[in-house]
């Protein structure tokens, strides 16, 4: 647990004296003041009994019972808003990751265009694939016979699994590849939208093209092994380029 600060427990020492705080924050203080002689003094000189003026100074002793109500209501106030803030915050990240079926991510009526594949040479060591950079391609064509099977398979597949958001992807970027990884592109249009294009790698990541970045999605890796079986079936294999 991260450690918190004296600055922070200071803060909380006049709720937890008047018994005002939760049952879990007394006990963080508690734990705080066991180790901290600095914050047990400020308990200490807080507790030291302040001088009041008489009660029969009726005016007087409204202004301070007036201004000891302020501070109080000032530091509730403030400890609120910090709950109220870091609650906002926890709500949003637990929203913005949530899983998401392709239907929310694309829209309805979606439609596969094309679907491509690049795998690395199986046949060459990771050495040898760093130095010539080539690979194997499969595409299934936009005017294929069997694009439209192939894209019906594919959206199929698509919609039995769940894509988790990336909170990086708030900020969109200009150029995320796959690298040399394997991986499959696919674009899919849908209403008046236009086409968009799906990045589907084996590190169990998909990455798609909204226009105006990339927004990046987790998914199950084994997704990836069910496209590439469609795309190799359905796919027209080209030469291995150097």
């Amino acid at each position: 647990m991260k450690e918190i600060s004296c600055q922070i427990i200071r803060d909380l020492l006049p709720l937890y004296e008047d018994g005002a705080v939760s049952t879990e924050s007394q006990e963080l203080v508690r734990e705080h003041l066991k180790d901290c002689p600095a914050c047990r003094e400020e308990l200490r000189r807080m507790r030291i009994p302040v001088s009041l003026p008489p009660e029969d100074e009726g005016e007087l002793w409204a202004r301070f019972q007036a201004r000891r109500d302020r501070q109080r209501k000032k530091r509730r106030i403030a400890m609120g808003c910090a709950l109220s803030l870091l609650a906002a915050l926890a709500a949003f990240c637990l929203w913005y990751t949530r899983p998401r079926a392709w239907a929310e991510i694309t829209g309805e009526d979606a439609e596969v265009l094309f679907a491509s594949l690049t795998m690395a040479d199986p046949d060459w060591d990771a050495d040898t694939a760093q130095e010539k950079l080539g690979y194997l391609h499969w595409q299934i064509k936009q005017n294929g016979p069997r694009r439209e099977e192939a894209g019906e398979q594919l959206l199929q597949v698509l919609e039995r699994y769940t894509f988790r958001a990336s909170l990086n992807s708030l900020i969109p970027r200009d150029g995320i590849s796959m690298g040399w990884r394997d991986d499959i592109t696919a674009a899919v249009t849908w209403g008046e939208d236009g086409t968009r294009f799906f990045y589907f790698g084996e590190t169990g990541k998909m990455i798609s093209h909204n226009g105006w970045g990339y927004d990046i999605y987790h998914c199950d890796p084994a997704l990836f092994d069910e496209l590439v079986e469609i795309v190799r079936t359905y796919g027209v294999p080209e030469e291995a380029i150097g």
